[in-house]
This record gives structure tokens, C-alpha cells and sequence, in this order.
């Protein structure tokens, strides 16, 4: 590797350095000292709270390597005679080349901790760090180039790994044009400035470089008035060199760059990045840069215009394809974040009322299933055009993605009361658009939207409460119907405790909060006792014990379910062996709940299999309960897995038969051993004739597929009566005989009884 010092020796021998160009080397820096530090300071302060520590420790270094610079920039010109020339070449050298180091590492460290937006921040401010550098370093081009490579080339090769940054690799290219440019308008001035270092004249100098020069440049004088241009300058402005000569700059009607001329007569250089419009009212987007040096007792200055207009349009067009919807053109999920965030921080925010309409398209998701996403982006389209024409100019509207809109009025009233009156009409107008079809392909297609609607108000700057609240609304609106929701606090202290009880449902087998209970299944006709039900409960740490229904639901849309029966069977498998070793075991079999959307589980058969056998049960120990709902809406995916586990012995039930919609139809395709009727049609069969008319049909369809039979609810003897009166062989559970108990209980109450008759 390369020591510092044989880095610089490299450096010095592949450019002319003499003392005239170390001198304007220490005084362009001095001059740039304290705005790079205000630079350092500022970048620390928008990237503090993503890096914190990180990048203060990064502010100190870089701090005091600008107050080391400073000194030895005071020496210099204090006490020349300290080093060498050469020596205080290599100072310098070696400052700027770790300057840019501490720079690159914004590029290649830090922007992989930021948001997008910051991360744009640190692009832009490496571009202007770069572009500052070749006003102080111009004097020695092979430094200038060596500190733009270690400034930008690590961002380049950074950018392309962030995956969450749009358009990534199209930024890394331009980064890379923008640096061959530099690179090849340095090299340019550079082997000019080489060729005019064999000349001896300084006239040739000048007419060299005006001739050669990839950039426009001219000269002038204290007054602003143009003294002569190279032929670029000329091309820029595509006007002869004539017409721009003898120009005073004062009389040019965009006075922008103006001060950048003046200046440089003050302090030697001055620069101006920005828009321009021309005498002849042609807009650019110039990168200028201005310096003076001295002629016969009098300064001269010297403009160098490059013309950056390609380049920032490229930038604005991929900027607007960042923040807005390819199909539709409307703003998507970034450009309405970054529009709402500017919102909220407006000074009008604090006295305005804004309204938000957030939409879903109800029937979107089967039409593009069904006939296409070409028809469905038609539509999507449509929707767009359409809500454009109905809302006013100043409302702002968005496609988020899919099929979901935001329309936005801000500062719709001071007033909560007319704010409201105007959110109502507003709804109005947004509903109408879907009162007429939308023909697409000569199909009139009926659509309807789903719009949560919330009322901003004033000083409510958390974007992201605001967007979970519409999206919350939203969904709710989808169980209205006529599909409009208004956010109430209720709504989100609901979603609220849903998510305190997922969030508490992760970690509930782990600690231990699920109980198991037993309830047992006797004969109807003699009480006997045959087998029992697995049921659960989760002792939640501040709602007390909860049953299955206040939170199975919430487990399948977690992903929990799985861990949660698991936990189930390797409990109750875990006892049943215990009884068994005990020699209590007195059942003909124990029955678990199974929700439909476990048995698609991948391996589940082998596992549940494997496990028996783990722990030494056989297959007629277990018999699976599948709710009626959960199969019907998983019938396809679980006939395959039940007619599995029923080739091995696994006996499977049908549990609150008689509540779902297609009850015949998997009875005939699939085997089970038993069915379960639901307490539905138990409650009133004592005292209602039909609901016996009901039990015996489900019966005897029941009979006709060769199915047991357990009723479920039986609470009253009376009930029971009624159902002996139909048949006899039957079986039933609930708390006539006896309710849910412990498994503890159920084994002192009942597993040192005489062995019952088992369901064959």
C-alpha cells in the first residue's frame, strides 16, 4: 500500500507546481473555510436523528480537520518560511484529500441509514461539495480531479445497493455523466493550462484558451462590461460573438448572476448554480463561475458559463417520476407523503380545517382478475379523469397504489361546523362519478368506491396518524352500506386494542397464558361417559380468560395459528401419554379443534402423524373437530389432507354443523367419522315444534351418511327429552352434565371411573 507521502510525491510529479499556484491554492480555501464548516454543522443537523452519535463523532473529526487547515493556512501566510514550498504543497494536498474522504463517507456509510429523502439530501450535497471544489482547487486540476473521485465515486458504487431508493441505478448514472464532465472539462482546462505553459505569450494564452474551451467564457471588467468571448459562449446563446461583445452585464433584465461577477472582484472567486433567462428570453440552468486576476496594475475578470440545462431537466423529469404515478399521473404514495407533510407544516395549517377522502374501488379485484389488467388499469384511468373533473382546482388528488385514491382539500374552513357542511358536498361529487358506468372495450362496467373520510384538524401535524386514521375509516366504510365512513375516535381506540391484543397474543405461549379445558361427551340415553372435547382459553394479563372467538380470528390474520396449535397438541398428546403411563387413561378418544386454514399447512398429516407417534398415542386417541365455516371457505385445498389422516386411522368431525352454506355438498365428497349440531338448534327445540321438524331432518341426513352424531348446547333437561324422543343413540356435551372444566379436574372427576363404552 502507499504511504501518504508517496501519494503526494505522485501527485506533484504529474502537475506543475510553483509557488503562484500554492499561494491562490491557501487563500481560495481560507475563504471556503468557514462556509464548509457551516455546511458540516448543517448536514449534522438533518441527518442527527437517523445517525445520532454516528454522525456527530463524524461533525468533531471533520471540524478539526477544518481548524487544523485554518492554522496552517495562518502559517502560511504568517510564516512562509516554515516549510518549504514543497512541503507546504503536500500539507495542503493531504488536507483536501482527507477533507473528501470524511466528505465520501456520507456516500458510503451513512446514506444507507437515512430515508429517501435524505438520502437525496446527501446526493446533493456531495454534487455541491464537488462543485464548490473546483472553484477552490481549480489552480491544480489533477487535486481538483483526485478530490472529485474520492468524493463521488463511492456514492456511485453505494447507490446501486439501496434497494429502497426509486430509481437508484438512473441516479448512480448520472453521478457517473456528471463526473466524466467534470473529469473532462478539467482535463480540458488542464492540458490547456499545460499548452499555455509553453507559451510565452500571454496574449496566446488567452486566445488559446477562449478558442479551446469546452465551457463559454469571457472576460470583463470592473464596470461588468464584456471585453472579449470564446466561441462557446457563443454557441450557448446561439448569437455571434459581435453581438455579445461589449455587453454590460448590469443591463441584462435577469440579474442573477450578476452578484457572482461582482464578487469575484472582492474575494478573488464566486460561483452561481442556478436558473437563467437570456436577453432574448431563452431560460437555462447555468453552472457559473467567476475569477479576476491582474494585468498591468488593474484586475480583470474572467466568467466561465457552463450550460447544465440537459442535465437539470433530466434531474426535474426523474424527480417527478419519483413522486408520481406512471399509469395515472396523479401523485403516488411518496409524492402525497411529501405533499401533506408540507401541509401540515404550512403557517395556515394552525387556523384551517383540511379534508381527506380516502378510496377503495369495491369491485376492482374481480375485474382485473377476470378480465385483464389492461381493462383494469382502463378503469383506473377512468377513475382518475373523472375525479380531476370533480373536484376543484386547489384539491389535491393521489393514487397510492392498486386501487386506492385520496382526494385532499386543504384549508377547505376555519370553521368545524362549515367544514363538515363542505366535506358532505364534497362527498357528493365524489360518489357521482361512479352513479354512470365505465364503458371500456364496449363493456359498461358498474363500480363502486368504499371512502373513509376524515376531517384534519388544525395543528395535527402527524401525517402518519393521519394516514393510519383514513386508512382505518376506509375499511371501515367497507361494512357500511353505502360505503362512506367518517373517522371516530372509537374506531382507532378499537384498532388499538386489536393490535395490544396480537401484540400480546405473539408472546402468550411462551409465558404460559393459554389453559386447556376439558369438556365431556356422554351418551344421550345413559349419561355414560365416551370422550371429550379440547377446548382453550388464553388468560389474558388484564381481560381476564378469554375464549377461542376473542382471538382465533385476530391468530390467522397474524400468522400465530400454527404456533398456537401446536402448542395445543403438544400439550394434550403430552397428557393423554401421561394417562396412559398412569394406567387412568379411560376415553375412547379426545377431540382437538382445528381451524381448516392449519391443515393446508404444509406437512401438516406428517407432522401431526409424526407426533403421535413421538409420544406414543395411537391414531383412535385423537379425533380432529373442523368448524364448518373454515371448511367451506378451504374445501378444495383440505380434502386432499383429511382423506390423508383418514387412510392412517384419524378420525375427523364436522363441528357446528348446520351453520354454514354448503353442508351437502362436502358431506357426500368427503368421509367424515362424526358430526357435531350446533347449539343453534338446540336452544328452542323444547318449546318450538319447527326446530324439531329441523333436528330430525338434519338427522336422519346425518343417518343417511353413515355419520355419529353429537348434539352441542344441551343445557336443559327438557331439551334433551325432546332430542331422546328422535333417537336414542346419540351422544351430546354441554352443561346439563357437565361444563368446561380443568384438565386437572376432569381427571380426579372422572378418569377414575369404570371404563365406558367407546364409539366405534
Amino acid at each position: 500500500m502507499k504511504t501518504p507521502n508517496k501519494i503526494l510525491n505522485s501527485i506533484k510529479d504529474i502537475s506543475t507546481i510553483d509557488s503562484t499556484i500554492i499561494e491562490r491554492l491557501y487563500g481560495f480555501s481560507k475563504k471556503s473555510f468557514l462556509l464548509i464548516a457551516f455546511l458540516s454543522i448543517m448536514v449534522t443537523y438533518a441527518l442527527y436523528p437517523f445517525l445520532s452519535t454516528k454522525i456527530l463523532i463524524w461533525d468533531i473529526v471533520f471540524l478539526s480537520l477544518i481548524t487544523y487547515r485554518s492554522y496552517c493556512t495562518y502559517l502560511f501566510y504568517k510564516k512562509p518560511n516554515k516549510f518549504t514550498m514543497q512541503t507546504w504543497y503536500k500539507k495542503f494536498a493531504l488536507a483536501a484529500i482527507i477533507t473528501a474522504s470524511i466528505f465520501s463517507l456520507l456516500g458510503i456509510y451513512f446514506i444507507y441509514e437515512v430515508s429517501y429523502y435524505y438520502q437525496l439530501f446527501i446526493v446533493t450535497v456531495l454534487l455541491g461539495v464537488s462543485a464548490g471544489s473546483i472553484s477552490v482547487l481549480f489552480n491544480d486540476i489533477r487535486l481538483s480531479i483526485l478530490y472529485i473521485l474520492i468524493l463521488l465515486l463511492p456514492l456511485i458504487f453505494s447507490l446501486p445497493s439501496i434497494e429502497d431508493m426509486p430509481l437508484n441505478n438512473m441516479i448512480s448514472m448520472i453521478l457517473l455523466v456528471y463526473i466524466i464532465t467534470q473529469i473532462t472539462t478539467l482535463y480540458s482546462i488542464y492540458m490547456q493550462k499545460k499548452e499555455i505553459n509553453s507559451l510565452k505569450s500571454e496574449h496566446m494564452f488567452m486566445h488559446e484558451l477562449f478558442k479551446n474551451a469546452p465551457l463559454g467564457i469571457f472576460t470583463y471588467n470592473e464596470n461588468l462590461k464584456i471585453l472579449d468571448t470564446n466561441d462557446a459562449l457563443g454557441d450557448i446563446f446561439k448569437r455571434d460573438r459581435e453581438d455579445l461583445v461589449g455587453m454590460n452585464i448590469h443591463q441584462l433584465p435577469d440579474t442573477r448572476p450578476k452578484n457572482v461577477f461582482m464578487q469575484a472582484f472582492k474575494e478573488g472567486s464566486s460561483a452561481y448554480t442556478g436558473p437563467y433567462t437570456s436577453l432574448f428570453g431563452e431560460n437555462f440552468w447555468f453552472d457559473i463561475k467567476a475569477f479576476t486576476f491582474k494585468v498591468n496594475e488593474s484586475y480583470t475578470g474572467i466568467g466561465m458559463i457552463e450550460n447544465k440545462t440537459k442535465e437539470h431537466t433530466a434531474i426535474e423529469e426523474l424527480e417527478y417520476m419519483v413522486k408520481h404515478d406512471a399509469l395515472t399521473g396523479l401523485l403516488n404514495r411518496r409524492g402525497f407523503r411529501s405533499y401533506i407533510q408540507n401541509m401540515v407544516t404550512d403557517i395556515k395549517h394552525q387556523e384551517y380545517y383540511s379534508a381527506l377522502f380516502y378510496l377503495d374501488l369495491n369491485q376492482f379485484k374481480s375485474i382485473n382478475d377476470s378480465m385483464g389488467h389492461a381493462i383494469g388499469d382502463k378503469i383506473l384511468l377512468g377513475v382518475s379523469e373523472r375525479l380531476e373533473k370533480a373536484i376543484k382546482d386547489e384539491s389535491i388528488l393521489s393514487r397510492l397504489g392498486g386501487d386506492e385514491f385520496i382526494v385532499l382539500v386543504p384549508y377547505i374552513s376555519k370553521n368545524e361546523k362549515s367544514s363538515t357542511e363542505k366535506m358532505k358536498q364534497y362527498i357528493k361529487n365524489i360518489q357521482r362519478i361512479f352513479d354512470k358506468p365505465f364503458i371500456v372495450n364496449d363493456i359498461h362496467l358498474h363500480i363502486q368506491a368504499s371512502i373513509g373520510i376524515i376531517l384534519i384538524k388544525p395543528e395535527n401535524k402527524d401525517t402518519d396518524e393521519i394516514l393510519r386514521h383514513a386508512d382505518l375509516t376506509m375499511y371501515q366504510a367497507k361494512t357500511k352500506t353505502n360505503h362512506i365512513a367518517y373517522y371516530n375516535h372509537i374506531l382507532d381506540k378499537k384498532q388499538k386494542e386489536l393490535f395490544m391484543i396480537q401484540h400480546n397474543l405473539a408472546y402468550a405461549t411462551q409465558r404460559n397464558q393459554f389453559k386447556l379445558f376439558l369438556q365431556p361427551i356422554v351418551k344421550m340415553n345413559d349419561n355414560s361417559l365416551v370422550a371429550a372435547e379440547l377446548l382453550l382459553r388464553w388468560q389474558h394479563p388484564t381481560k381476564g380468560l378469554l375464549s377461542p372467538d376473542s382471538f382465533i380470528d385476530i391468530a390467522i390474520k397474524a400468522g400465530l395459528l400454527s404456533k398456537i396449535t401446536w402448542w395445543i397438541i403438544d400439550k394434550i398428546f403430552a397428557q393423554i401419554s401421561k394417562w396412559k403411563h398412569d394406567n387412568i387413561w379411560r376415553l375412547a378418544y379426545i377431540s382437538i379443534n382445528i381451524n381448516a386454514t392449519q391443515l393446508i399447512e404444509k406437512k401438516f398429516a406428517k407432522e401431526f402423524l409424526k407426533k403421535l407417534k413421538s409420544y406414543g398415542l395411537n391414531t383412535s386417541d385423537i379425533m380432529l373437530e373442523i368448524t364448518e365455516r373454515s371448511l367451506i371457505d378451504n374445501f378444495s385445498s383440505t380434502q386432499e389432507v383429511i382423506n390423508d389422516l383418514k387412510s392412517h386411522g384419524i378420525k375427523c368431525a364436522i363441528d357446528d354443523f348446520g351453520i354454514g352454506y354448503s353442508s351437502l355438498s362436502y358431506l357426500k365428497k368427503l368421509s367424515f367419522h362424526t358430526l357435531k349440531i350446533d347449539r343453534i338448534f338446540v336452544k328452542n327445540i323444547d318449546i318450538n315444534p319447527n326446530e324439531l321438524i329441523l333436528m330430525k331432518t338434519i338427522l336422519d341426513i346425518g343417518r343417511q351418511f353413515g355419520y355419529k352424531i353429537i348434539i352441542e348446547g344441551i343445557e336443559e333437561e327438557s331439551q334433551k327429552e325432546s332430542i331422546c324422543n328422535l333417537a336414542k343413540d346419540l351422544f351430546y356435551q354441554g352443561y346439563l352434565y357437565s361444563k368446561p372444566m380443568s384438565i386437572n379436574d376432569f381427571e380426579t372427576k372422572y378418569l377414575a371411573e369404570t371404563i365406558t363404552q367407546n364409539i366405534q
